[in-house]
């Protein structure tokens, strides 16, 4: 009997073994495909919130420093690094400083009703990325190519955020759905260089 036990214990051993060289065998190919076959749009959200260390970890893989010339982890037109993070919360709004991978409070607003006022309910319990291209960061061109390239960038930004949640079994959506500019930024005292693209929720999935 005793034979019997020890006998099972090993070939569980062994086939958890095998499991774990499965998993460390996979090519850094086969985890980016695992992932992007995991990326989708997602509009229900649990109770559950996400905590500040996994906003910020997002955060940083959104558009974080990933080097040390300064480069992020998205790409921009002509090196521009023109989109800027801020985190939407039930007390308040805070900029993601991408140097610092820090959050700065800049209103105590909950923005997140006024960012689409009449559409997608779904966000106003999660917390929400909004972006925001800075203009300025494209001076030397006509606007109309300077909102283009800036509307590319938040696209990057974009991906980056589902990739993230997909890994890490978040959801997401991207939202761009007539946003008021103007009252976002009067709240965040920004200048009307500063042009909101696109909104993120993030929380996690309903479980079924």
């Amino acid at each position: 009997m005793k034979k019997i036990s020890i006998l099972a214990i090993i070939l569980v051993l062994a086939a958890s073994v095998s499991c774990i060289q499965n998993v460390t065998q996979l090519t850094e190919g086969e985890v980016l495909e695992q992932i992007l076959m995991k990326r989708c749009s997602i509009r229900e959200f649990s109770s559950e919130q996400p905590s500040q260390e996994v906003l910020l970890e997002l955060l940083w893989a959104a558009n974080g420093v990933n080097r040390e010339n300064g480069k992020r982890t998205a790409p921009s037109a002509i090196n521009a690094q023109d989109i800027n993070l801020y985190l939407c919360l039930e007390d308040g709004v805070s900029f993601y400083n991408p140097q610092e991978k820090s959050l700065v409070k800049v209103s105590d607003v909950d923005l997140r009703p006024l960012i689409s006022p009449d559409r997608n309910n779904f966000m106003l319990d999660v917390p929400v990325v909004l972006l925001i291209s800075d203009m300025t960061s494209f001076a030397r061109l006509p606007l109309e190519r300077g909102i283009l390239f800036g509307a590319m960038d938040a696209g990057y930004v974009s991906q980056n955020i589902y990739l993230y949640c997909a890994a890490n079994t978040l959801a997401t959506v991207a939202c761009a759905p007539r946003m008021d500019d103007a009252k976002i930024r009067e709240i965040l005292s920004l200048p009307e260089t500063m042009i909101p693209m696109i909104y993120h929720p993030v929380g996690f999935p309903v479980v079924e």
